[in-house]
Formats: structure tokens, sequence, C-alpha cells
């Protein structure tokens, strides 16, 4: 689970690069040698102990801002980063050497007329070849079924690149860290430590699917909450505890983990505060936790993940994580906070928790009121 936190470590690693190896300087002196892969927008990818990342152009100093611009400036392969020669060739706005041009499945240069497909890492495959190719259900990855290693397609079906398998949250232990790196970072953003018991469970798509029909849930979930809360009223002041439960899909990168574990705590704080609106309302809200997290993290995988959050054609998932953002960006997180406690069914107290004013009644008199919460994440 280790990443850059968000700054730099330094590697002393060789390792064989086909472009050029440079020691990389930060604003704040922090150094790392790395290899320069893509330019995209604002953003550099760095190639750091064979692994890729993405930072900000502005992190690093001057002189390799200049040195970013002079790369860019120059045609090269979109797929191995290298400059090009006479031998190239367009497809889909982008550039290619005619070597790199290849299929996955078959080897050979596309043609004129070919219909392909590219991942988000370069990798490309004709239609046709497409039933030999597996895609990562994470990353979008697409590599070849063949040569699939063991633990790569797990038992529910779903597929992992060896990438994110290497990342992979498998067991409680490891969910406990990832549990403990979000809380901590939400809590930072004001969406407080929840007060009612909460538990984890790493569940595969078969139980998360069945947990998701009984309450008439559906899509590609990832995540599930499950929230139960107890009222009781004596003499007119109520008491309300609540019990959640957070399953999360065992086996995804923990970057994912972090974006599915933090939106279902987004749910959770909602929950407690009864505070009800519109679902997209509702999922937009709860997608700006996981973009937070994505936000502070470096790996080209985080990228990604906040580029199809952002482009979802869900008008649920997409359109209210757009619409949140804008409010988010108007509001701050402060007030945007604020404004959705204003909405809770019930009197908020200095903790944001439910309560009830006492009444002057003297007699003793109980009510229990039970009740149940339930939310899912694409």
């Amino acid at each position: 689970m280790r990443r850059l936190a968000v700054g730099f470590i330094l590697f002393f690693l060789k390792f064989s690069v086909l472009g050029e190896l440079r020691v990389w300087t930060t604003t704040d002196g922090r150094k790392a040698e790395g290899e320069l892969f893509e330019v995209a927008g604002e953003q550099v990818g760095l190639r750091i102990g064979g692994k890729e990342f993405r930072f900000p152009l502005q992190r690093f100093i001057a002189a390799y801002r200049s040195y970013v611009n002079l790369w860019k400036a120059k045609p090269r392969c979109v797929l191995c980063s290298n400059l090009l020669g006479s031998r190239s060739m367009k497809a889909g706005g982008k550039s290619y050497h005619t070597s790199c041009f290849r299929c996955l499945v078959c080897k050979k240069v596309f043609k004129g007329g070919d219909q392909f497909r590219r991942d988000q890492w370069g990798m490309l495959a004709h239609v046709e070849h497409f039933p030999f190719v597996a895609t990562c259900g994470s990353c979008g990855r697409m590599f070849l079924k063949r040569e699939a290693k063991k633990g790569q397609i797990f038992s529910d079906g779903r597929v992992s690149c060896l990438t994110c398998l290497a990342h992979a949250v498998q067991n409680e232990e490891t969910l406990s860290l990832v549990n403990d790196r979000v809380k901590q970072r939400l809590g930072k953003l004001g969406v407080d430590v929840p007060s009612g018991k909460v538990t984890l469970l790493l569940v595969d798509k078969r139980q998360l699917d069945i947990e998701a029909k009984r309450i008439h849930a559906g899509g590609n979930l990832k995540g599930l909450t499950l929230t139960k809360f107890r009222t009781v009223t004596k003499n007119g002041l109520s008491n309300t505890t609540f019990d959640h439960r957070i399953m999360v899909l065992h086996g995804l990168p923990h970057v994912e983990c972090q974006a599915v574990l933090s939106h279902e705590y987004m749910h959770v704080w909602l929950n407690e505060r009864f505070i009800e609106d519109s679902q997209d309302t509702v999922e937009g809200f709860c997608n700006l936790g996981s973009a937070a997290i994505l936000e502070m993290e470096t790996s080209k995988l985080s990228s990604i993940l906040m580029e199809n959050m952002l482009n979802n054609p869900s008008p649920v998932y997409g359109g209210g994580y757009r619409k949140m953002s804008d409010r988010l960006e108007k509001l701050g997180w402060p007030r945007l906070l604020a404004e959705l406690r204003s909405k809770s069914r019930r009197k908020l107290g200095k903790s944001g928790i439910p309560i009830l004013k006492p009444t002057t009644r003297r007699s003793v008199t109980t009510t229990v009121n039970l009740g149940l919460r339930t939310f899912a994440r694409n």
C-alpha cells in the first residue's frame, strides 16, 4: 500500500526504459529518478521504479516544466512515447509508429479500414479478436485471456490485470488499513467519524448482488451500505443509535477500494443525519468523497478512475457527481455540509446527530423505533 505521499520519495532503482531517465526535482526540493512518458493537459506521467504515476506539472521547478514543454512539442508515438520518424501512421487522431500499431492478439499491424479498440493504457486489439481479450474490471487494461495467470480470474467472474492484482485488497487486515486512511482523509473535509458501529465486510460479486437484490438495488455494484437505526424515546427525550454494515468487493486495488469505501462512508454520514434528497444529489455527493480520495493519489489508476467518474453517462452517478462538483466549487466543503445538514428530517445537535427536546411531562414513557436505510454504489 505504498504511495508517493502527495509528493516524492527518492528512488535509486535501476531499470531499463526506452526513454530518458532524469532526476526530477519538485518545488519543495524532493527528487525522484524517472522517465517522462506522457503529458495530458497539466498532468505529467512519470515511470518511477517500474510504476506509472501522474503529477501536476506545476509541482516541478521551472527547468523541468520547460523540459516538459519541449518534450510534448515534438511528435511522439502515443504508445511508446518515442519520437516519430518517417514510418508512422495516424488513427483516431493519434499518431503511432507503424511497428507499434499492432493488434494485441494477432500481432499484425493494423491496416486501413480495420476496426480496433484501444484501452487507456495503449493496448490495441481488432474488434473481431475481442473475444480473446480480457479487460481489467478496475483499470480497463486489456490483456490476452490465454496469458492470464492464477488469481487474475476471480471465482465470481471478475477479471483483474496483474498490476491491479498486485495491489488488491484481499483480507480484513489490509481493508482495515485502507479504512483508517479513508476516515482520516474524510475527517479533514469535515465528514465526521460515524457515531454508530461500522462493520466492514469483503464480499464477492454474487454476495453483493444478493444483498442488493433484497433492497431492489442494481447495476455494476462495488460497494453497499446497510444502516440500521434504533430510536428510544423516554420522557420525551430521544436517543438514536446506529449499526452500519459496509460491503466492499474483495480484490479491488487499494486505490479503488479507498474510493469505494469513501463513497460508502459518505452514505453513512447522510444516514446518521437522516438527510434525504434526490438520488442524483445523494450519489453525486457521495462521489465527491471518492474524488477527494482520488485527488490525493498519484497513480495513473487514480486518474483513470477520476476520468471515468467525471465522464460517467449515468444521470444519477455521473450527472449527480458533475452537479455536486459544481456545488462544491461554489460553496466549499464547510458550507456544502451545512447545506445538506439543513435537509435533515430531524433536529440535529452539536454533534450533528438527531435529537429531540425533552417535554415537561413527568410520567415515564418509553417508545422504540427501528428502521433500515440502505444504499448501493456503482
